[in-house]
């Protein structure tokens, strides 16, 4: 959450002044009607700070500036100057009145860059300008300094304490790579962002934090072992008591900083940020003070408090916030409050959860993986009080009363095989149902009219739900990947959302779908079934195929379709014809991805090409075939018969079988007659198949028409004469290969075939 300051009279500068936590309260906005706590709390402290930080501000920016142009900047030969400590600076004049310093040679324990040399304002370190110094144990860098040079410091074995200057923005671990022994170290004074890597070296104990810095990344202080943090008394944005960073008015802790046992937030505190305590393990007591609303993301995430007790002014508990508190075995909860998110007590110790009647939003998965009982007589989750918006069922389910009736909100126990929704129920919230891996059956109430989006996604157990006759919508998504075996939809049904009726086999394709039959209530208007698909009516007039269910040999798809909807026939079986047209302007994702190969796929054109029609095609029975064919139906996102005749022509060119053991090859005489076929009508075979398609047929002439001699098919003779493939060069071939099959009829019509086409005797003694 990026929280804003305000002020009246400086209106054009708020945006300069934003404090990021980490902390997402957007939701927050929607639930509980405009509530949105605002971290920064009292905005004159601040805003005293901001005023008076104006002018280094404004200092910041302009050295951005020129440490950009420094590297433009053209470099004097190299100098040497010597302070008097005996410390050797190797430098370059840049433009000839800004110092660069290239090296430094030194055995002393303190080094105090200067700030200028020979009367030159000192502006940069050359990468590794200061590393391998082994007997330093301090430096520190002037605040004339810009611009730092990767690796500036690295390998200074006995570094402990390093100043870094006022101007830089950055801050880069690699700068201090392998001071194993860093334990002080001082921010850039204009860095804003502060990240974990700041603690990617060395064994940081003191950290000091500049006038600039307003950000902290979620995370940043999880490697973290020091004893004290500071900031700069100048900061407008950020305080610590010394153990952690708050917003500067304090009213928002955006991380503990040093590990401790226990922690004591300010009693000024209105919010937790993002992962505040997430992961410092030593962490077992916070005590949280009256007037905090907001308990942030993850903001206790694998930490090892035992309890936790609300205050009294606590409104939302956000996602995760207590995830992995294995010794969270207490919890109490205070009234008023009005969110919990997802996951907030998840894989946690404790064995029972009261909610206020206070809590208007309640995330999925809030205690899974805890001890925590959702249903039956002894159940221990529970919904204490009367008169809130939350009714909980001792089946396991939960609901929030509106005054049109109950909304299913969520199955909140993961273990229920069936359930049956309450009466007076209008709809079934998004999600409500997903991820009941154990779940086999719903019972809808009559009165329902609304399915939300996923509701069911993911109940790969679900076989029945009964859909009533009042329901009109049936959102996105809603029994995804679940294993629905028949589905009677409501002559009412406004909307059935995109991959709604997709169980798990049509959508992941590792087995057979499950839904086998869809029944249209009678008198619908917008659905109808058809040779095994379900159709539904689109405002154009068109239709799309939402979802092939079968059983049918042979499906052609109505003229008026111009869609198929994602995985409409994803992992369908049995279908022996398709027949398609190109009016269909779409194909979703695995639309026509069908599981087996069809025998016959027969394609309308809307518009003739090459003087066809249509078009038909007879894929052989080979594996390489099937996933040709497979191909050319499922990646085109339109029937494109350009794509299938593509994939036809390279399963009959490559007739191998993927198994070289296998016996699935294309047959030499099958082959042979595919390879004519499509040279004397080579529409949409592309010059490169055409001459692989000849150079086979001359190559294995011998063999093939040996195969058309015991097949005795004059007729594809003939033709591979008209193709110039049988020619005066290799007839002689052909009439060999008839003599080896003694069929004197065959023989004698190559050699009569050998006379008339290419002008030669056709006696042969050798008969």
């Amino acid at each position: 959450m990026s929280i804003l300051l305000q002020n009246t009279q400086k209106e054009d500068r708020r945006a300069e002044l934003g404090v990021s936590l980490g902390i997402d309260t957007s939701k927050l906005d929607i639930c509980f009607g405009g509530f949105a706590p605002t971290v920064m709390g009292d905005l004159e402290l601040s805003w005293d700070k901001a005023e008076e930080s104006e002018a280094r501000l404004k200092a910041a920016k302009e050295a951005r500036i020129r440490a950009s142009a420094l590297d433009a900047a053209r470099e004097s030969e190299v100098r040497t100057w010597t302070d008097s400590a005996g410390t050797i600076y190797e430098y370059v004049l840049l433009d000839g009145k800004d110092v660069r310093i290239k090296r430094c040679q030194s055995d002393a324990e303190v080094i105090n860059i200067p700030s200028q040399i020979e009367g030159h304002p000192v502006l940069g370190l050359a990468p590794v300008s200061f590393a391998n110094l082994a007997q330093a144990c301090q430096i520190v860098v002037p605040d004339t300094v810009i611009a730092i040079g990767e690796c500036a410091f690295r390998q200074c074995s006995n570094l402990r304490t390093l100043r870094l200057p006022e101007l830089v923005d950055r801050f880069s671990a690699d700068w201090v790579r392998n001071c194993r022994r860093l334990e002080r170290l001082t921010l850039p004074g204009a860095l804003e962002v502060l990240s974990p890597r700041i603690f990617d070296n060395g064994q940081l104990k003191e950290l000091t934090i500049g006038v600039s810095a307003k950000d902290i990344q979620p995370g940043t202080f999880i490697n973290s072992g020091l004893d004290c943090i500071i900031v700069s008394a100048d900061n407008p944005h950020l305080a610590t008591d010394g153990l952690a960073l708050y917003s500067a008015s304090f009213t928002g802790l955006a991380a503990l900083a040093v590990r401790t046992p226990e922690y004591a937030v300010d009693g000024r505190c209105k919010v937790l940020g993002k992962k505040a305590f997430s992961s410092f393990a030593s962490v077992e007591r916070v005590s949280l003070p009256e007037g905090l609303q907001v308990i942030g993301e993850f903001a206790f995430a694998g930490t090892s408090v035992s309890r936790f007790d609300a205050p009294e002014s606590l409104e939302a508990i956000l996602e995760k916030a207590f995830y992995g508190c294995r010794k969270l075995s207490h919890v109490s909860l205070n009234a008023g409050l009005k969110l919990i998110g997802a996951s907030a007590f998840e894989d946690t110790a404790i064995t029972s959860l009261e909610l206020p009647a206070s809590v208007e939003e309640l995330g999925p998965r809030v205690a899974d993986g805890a001890n925590v009982r959702f249903s039956g007589p002894d159940a221990t989750f529970s919904i204490t009080g009367s008169g809130g918006p939350l009714l909980f069922h001792d089946g396991g389910g939960l609901y929030k009363k509106t005054d049109e009736g109950l909304t299913f909100v969520r199955l909140l126990d993961p273990t229920v095989a069936g359930y049956e929704v309450l009466p007076n129920t209008i709809s079934i919230q998004p999600e409500a149902f997903r991820g009941m891996a154990s779940l086999e059956s719903v019972q809808l109430p009559d009165g329902l009219k609304e399915i939300g989006p996923a509701a069911f996604a993911g109940c790969t157990a679900l076989k029945r739900v009964n859909v009533p006759e009042s329901v009109t919508h049936i959102k996105g998504d809603a029994f995804l990947d679940t294993s629905l075996e028949e589905v009677i939809l409501p002559s009412g049904l406004q909307q059935l959302g995109p991959r709604a009726l997709i169980t798990r086999g049509a959508h992941h394709g590792r087995c057979a779908p499950s839904l086998r039959r869809i029944t249209v209530g009678s008198g619908s208007e917008s659905f109808r079934m058809e040779e095994g698909m379900l159709l539904q009516r689109k405002q154009d007039g068109a239709e799309r195929v939402v979802v092939y269910v079968g059983p049918n040999a042979s499906v052609t798809v109505p003229d008026s379709v111009d869609e198929i909807c994602a995985y409409a026939f994803n992992g369908a079986t049995g279908i022996r014809k398709l027949s398609l047209s190109t009016r269909i302007a779409t194909v979703g994702v695995r639309g026509l991805a069908v599981d087996e190969l069809v025998d016959h796929i027969h394609v309308d054109l809307v518009e003739p090409y090459q003087g066809h029609a249509a078009f038909d095609i007879l894929p052989p029975h080979t594996d390489r075939a099937e996933q040709q064919m497979m191909l050319s139906l499922s990646v085109p996102s339109f029937v494109n018969p350009e794509a299938m005749w593509e994939h036809y022509d390279n399963s009959i060119i490559n007739a191998s079988s993927f198994d070289i053991m296998s016996e699935e090859a294309l047959g030499v005489y099958d082959r042979a007659v595919r390879l004519i076929a499509r040279l004397e009508d080579p529409v949409y075979m592309s010059p490169v198949s055409q001459d692989m398609a000849r150079r086979i047929l001359r190559e294995g002439i011998e063999g093939i028409c040996l195969e058309m001699a015991r097949h005795d098919d004059r007729i594809s003779l003939a033709k591979l004469a008209d193709l110039q493939i049988l020619t005066a060069d290799n007839i002689d071939l052909a009439v060999e290969a008839a003599q080896r099959t003694l069929d004197a009829a065959m023989t004698g019509y190559l050699l009569e075939l050998k006379r008339e086409r290419f002008g030669t005797p056709s006696f042969d003694f050798s008969l």
